[in-house]
């Protein structure tokens, strides 16, 4: 992985991905980095040296070995089919997904589904991904048939502006003063808040982001018919998404299984006991991190605390991942 190009290099996402390569052993000859026309010409620092953004070009992207795509739906449905023509794209928008012929990649989960792609591979949702890392091995050892998610995800999914917005509300709330949240791309005041609607709600009302756990999990851990009820929320965190879940399987579990299941789980750091785990234990961190895991109400159910820095493992960190498995 020696030539690399980032579309979305000016994001949270794809600073990130920046920070992740920057100390990283791959010994990078050629860094592109691109964005929208808004972002043009900004200058980027990476090993000492300093780039400037330029505006997505498909041709931009020749003799790549890698495209990493971090910009919204509409423009990878748009521009990743064109640079697919050059090198492989690793894709984390949602646009591609749940494409029948397009891999949709967790290297702990399903590594093997890489074969065969078509130079497009789509990196999974920052929810899901977390989720099926914990869930995975879980469902390997004890076969897994439901699953009930509460998500409480932070801001920075939802991009720099959001972030700028906590903090802006945050300020006023610390003065006892209502902020305004006019125009917020988060819509309701979040500062001292949660807000039950990541995404437009579909015509059952339910909001994107649930329809995005359920479907992505279905295909990554092979499951068309998982049964998956799930409630996602924004919640007045900075960076690391949450997730408290409910798995049913097929047979009846013990916690002193589960927590042996997990401990050498590939990706997972296991907290037991009381020791759990919270956004800022996380941050940072390229790991999964599980605890709280109990009984549920019945013999075959296990509750688990999943947390994960969303703009690493929940994007970046996994798709970096996925670069080093096609370069093998």
């Amino acid at each position: 992985m020696k030539r690399i190009g980032i579309a979305g290099a000016t994001g949270l996402v794809g600073e990130t991905l920046l920070r992740i390569l920057e100390p990283g052993p791959h010994r990078i000859e050629d860094l592109r980095l691109f964005a929208s026309a808004k972002s043009a010409g900004t200058k980027l620092k990476f090993r000492d040296r300093e780039y400037e953004v330029q505006e997505v070009d498909p041709e931009g992207f020749k003799d790549l070995d890698v495209a990493f795509f971090c910009l919204e739906a509409d423009l990878a449905r748009k521009l990743v089919p064109q640079v697919a023509k050059h090198c492989p794209v690793i894709d984390k928008s949602s646009e591609f997904r749940l494409k029948p012929d397009v891999p949709l990649v967790v290297p702990e989960v399903n590594a093997s589904s890489l074969k065969g792609h078509k130079n497009i591979v789509a990196n999974p949702n920052c929810t899901t991904i977390p989720l099926v890392v914990a869930v995975n091995p879980l469902h390997q050892r004890f076969g897994l048939e439901k699953l009930w998610i509460a998500s409480y995800q932070s801001v920075s999914g939802a991009g720099k502006a959001a972030v700028e917005q906590l903090s802006y509300e945050n300020e006023f709330v610390a003065l006892r003063r209502t902020p305004d949240s006019k125009g917020s791309p988060l819509g309701p005041q979040i500062a001292d808040n949660v807000i039950p609607q990541i995404a437009d709600f579909d015509a059952h009302g339910h909001n994107g982001e649930e329809t995005k756990t359920t479907r992505e999990s279905a295909k990554i851990l092979g499951l068309p018919n998982l049964k998956v009820n799930s409630t996602c929320v924004r919640v007045p965190v900075s960076v690391g998404h949450s997730l408290a879940v409910t798995c049913r399987f097929s047979q009846a579990v013990k916690v002193k299984d589960a927590l042996h299941v997990l401990k050498d789980a590939p990706g997972v750091v296991l907290r037991a006991g009381n020791d759990y785990a919270t956004p800022i234990d996380c941050r940072g961190n390229d790991s999964v991190f599980v605890s709280r895991v109990r009984q549920g109400a019945e013999p075959e159910e296990l509750s688990l605390w999943i947390v994960t820095d969303n703009l690493r493992k929940g994007a970046a960190t996994n798709a970096v991942q996925i670069a080093e498995l096609l370069k093998e």
